[in-house]
C-alpha cells in the first residue's frame, strides 16, 4: 500500500468518526430535555463506534506496514495495545486519553455482546460527552502520523 492510498483510507475513517462525534451534542441535548430509553442505546452505539473506527485505522496501518493484524479472541485488545505502544500514535497520547480508549473498548465489548435495552444512560453519558474531544485528538495524531511517513509504503 502506498502512502497516498493510506492517507485516503485514514481520511475516510476520520471523516466517519467525525460524523459520529457530530451527533453527540444533539443526542445529549435530547436526552436532557426528554429522556427516552433509546437515547441510551443510540449513545452506546456511538461510543462503540469509536472503538470500531480506531480499530479500522489500526488495520489500515497494519496493511501499510505489511503486518498481519492480531487475530483470535483477544484481537481487539491486542490491536489497542499495539496502537498505544506505537511511536507517533498512541504513545503520544496523554495517559488519561489512553485510559479512556481502553474504557471505550471494554464498553464496546459489553455493548456488542449485550442488548440495547440493558444499557443505562448513566453508563453512556460520560463516554459520549468525551467522544468529540477523543475524536479530535485521534484525528490530529493520525493525520500527523500519515504526513510524517515516507512516500512509499512496504
Amino acid at each position: 500500500m502506498k502512502r497516498a492510498d493510506l492517507a485516503g483510507a485514514v481520511a475516510l475513517e476520520l471523516t466517519r468518526l467525525q460524523r459520529v462525534s457530530e451527533v453527540v451534542t444533539p443526542l445529549l441535548a435530547a436526552a436532557r430535555e426528554d429522556f427516552k430509553p433509546w437515547h441510551a442505546a443510540a449513545g452506546a452505539k456511538y461510543v462503540a463506534d469509536l472503538s470500531t473506527g480506531l480499530e479500522n485505522l489500526c488495520r489500515r496501518r497494519y496493511a501499510y506496514l505489511g503486518v498481519r493484524p492480531p487475530g483470535g479472541p483477544e484481537s481487539h485488545l491486542r490491536v489497542l495495545e499495539d496502537f498505544l505502544a506505537a511511536e507517533g500514535l498512541g504513545a503520544a497520547l496523554r495517559p488519561e486519553l489512553a485510559d479512556r480508549l481502553t474504557k471505550y473498548l471494554r464498553f464496546r465489548h459489553r455493548f456488542v455482546h449485550g442488548y440495547g435495552h440493558e444499557v443505562a444512560w448513566e453508563m453512556v453519558e460520560e463516554p459520549l460527552r468525551l467522544l468529540p474531544d477523543t475524536v479530535r485528538v485521534l484525528g490530529q495524531i493520525w493525520q500527523r502520523w500519515v504526513e510524517e511517513l515516507p512516500e512509499e509504503g512496504s
